[in-house]
């Protein structure tokens, strides 16, 4: 069957819509893991099941572009926004599709339009979905600004938001919080501009701005112990700082950073303490690893690094059903690649990058 290959926002054209984003490793209710990825007008979809991994399997989407952002609710409902191109130019729009159990049909793919009436290409989805299972999606606009549409409770889509801003830059990121309110973070040349809702399904508002030039590279968020959604970005000097504006106003430095890849995060409990663990890309296909207590960036932290053997490395974390992380990536032919915590061996480490099996 046809394999995709994935790309992170270091490696891809940034003129074009390539890639892969999101919680593309996401888990059912069942406790069962799928494993998402862009194919050639068609999505790939890895399943686990009770005997072991089947796939990759393709699921049709004509006109599907080689882009796939991925986002699943506390309901499990996981969430696909892509891109498809209209007639024989170079205007596109934005599609949905829905899964609602394992392994079962994609619901959709429905028509989601574009912010801007020249519906070109600008940039690539962020998403999240909030405390009443409703997706909102967030796209730099052709303005260079950052436009938003949220879905309906009951179905449908309300219109797009324009939220503002220039000079945006590709990545964004979105989290919602412990109350299930969504709150996105949106880099420009100098300030990171933090916006969120008064309630679910409301409109979005700026909230804080952080004057501080992000570099390339860390540009995650989650939510954390206390409910609030941190952001963890790479300064000027390297360093990621993660920034929380609901604990405290300042960010908070953390450790160096691995080098200029994505970063992937989650939590999940480590010996009876609730944990934070980074993922990061570091370089010539190596992944680095970290963790530390939740909230506590005054603990710090420090990297241990792994290889994959592939160049270029999407990373991915989950907590599995029965306790432990696993963390995933695609080889360089689009095949996903996963290491496991050795959770027998107390505190964290992870094996070797094996085939997905």
């Amino acid at each position: 069957m046809a394999t995709a290959r994935a790309t992170t926002p270091r490696d891809q054209d940034r003129t074009g819509p390539e890639g892969l984003f999101g919680d593309w490793l996401t888990r059912g209710k069942d406790g069962l893991l799928t494993v998402w990825a862009p194919g050639d007008g068609a999505v790939l979809r890895w399943t686990e099941s009770a005997s072991g991994w089947s796939g990759p399997e393709r699921l049709s989407a004509p006109g599907l572009l080689p882009l796939l952002t991925v986002a699943q609710g506390a309901d499990g409902y996981v969430h696909l926004v892509g891109m498809r191109r209209l007639g024989e130019g170079d205007e596109v729009e934005l599609v949905h599709a829905v899964q609602f159990q394992t392994g079962r049909p994609l619901l959709g793919w429905h028509s989601l339009g574009h912010p801007n009436k020249v519906a070109r290409f600008t940039g690539h989805p962020a998403t999240a979905v909030d405390g009443a299972g409703r997706l909102c999606l967030f796209l730099r606009n052709g303005g260079t600004g950052v436009s938003c549409r949220i879905q309906g409770e009951r179905g449908g889509w309300g219109r797009w938001q324009d939220l503002g801003g220039s000079g945006v830059g590709e990545t964004l990121a979105a989290a919602a919080d412990g109350g299930g309110l969504v709150e996105v973070f949106v880099p420009d040349q100098k300030s990171i501009a933090r916006y969120t809702q008064e309630k679910p399904g409301a409109p979005f508002f700026l909230a804080d701005r952080l004057d501080v030039r992000p570099a390339p590279g860390a540009f995650s968020a989650l939510a954390t112990t206390s409910g609030s959604v941190a952001l963890f970005f790479t300064d000027e000097d390297g360093a990621i700082q993660v920034w929380a504006p609901q604990r405290e106003p300042d960010p908070r430095p953390l450790m160096e950073a691995a080098g200029s890849g994505s970063l992937a995060i989650t939590r999940m409990m480590i010996d009876g303490y609730d944990c934070t663990i980074l993922a990061q890309e570091a370089d010539q296909g190596r992944v680095a690893f970290a963790a530390y207590p939740t909230e506590v960036e005054s603990a710090g932290s420090w990297w241990t690094h792994t290889s994959t053997g592939a160049r270029r490395v999407p990373l991915v974390l989950r907590e599995q059903a029965h306790g432990g992380l696993i963390a995933l990536a695609l080889d360089d032919d689009g095949r996903p690649i996963a290491t496991r915590q050795k959770t027998e061996a107390g505190g964290f480490a992870v094996g070797r990058w094996k085939p997905l099996t």
